[in-house]
């Protein structure tokens, strides 16, 4: 009977052990997907500043180039 009650310890041990490294696995995983998801939201907000201040400036170019356009188009075609 004393053996019996040891082997059950020892059962229980295990368990206790195996729910343990499952909790300290869970818990790891779940901060590193938080760590994840921050990184992303970071990453998203820099690209679309960066994305916003590109597309001004382009927008700028475009209207450079059609006043040039139309400058070169009157130089060459005076009316």
């Amino acid at each position: 009977m004393a053996k019996n009650g040891i082997n059950n310890s020892v059962a229980v041990g295990i368990a206790v052990q195996s729910d343990w490294d499952n909790r300290h696995f869970s818990s790891s995983l779940s901060l590193n997907v938080r760590r994840l998801f921050e990184f992303l939201l970071q990453f998203e907000s820099s690209t679309r500043s960066k994305l916003a201040t590109l597309n001004e400036k382009l927008t700028v170019l475009e209207r450079q180039l059609e006043f040039l356009e139309a400058q070169f188009s009157t130089a060459i075609n005076p009316v």
